[in-house]
């Protein structure tokens, strides 16, 4: 169970990180650049995918450290 924390907890940070560095590259550079469509697709599924992971690595400290 520890593994899957560090693990879990290590892809959020990083996730996290990239969303972030990504979506504000995008949005600075939106009105330069023709951005295609899809590339938008992409970081919006990585934001989704990223709020996900976050909220499982959340429950899963919970869990382990509240109710434990």
């Amino acid at each position: 169970m520890k593994l899957i924390t560090i693990i879990m907890s290590s892809l959020s940070g990083l996730s996290l990180l990239s969303v972030l560095i990504c979506g504000l590259w995008i949005k600075t550079q939106k009105a330069n650049l023709a951005i295609p469509e899809d590339a938008i697709n992409f970081h919006v599924t990585l934001g989704v995918a990223t709020v996900v992971i976050t909220i499982l690595t959340i429950g899963m400290l919970y869990f382990k450290y509240v109710r434990a």
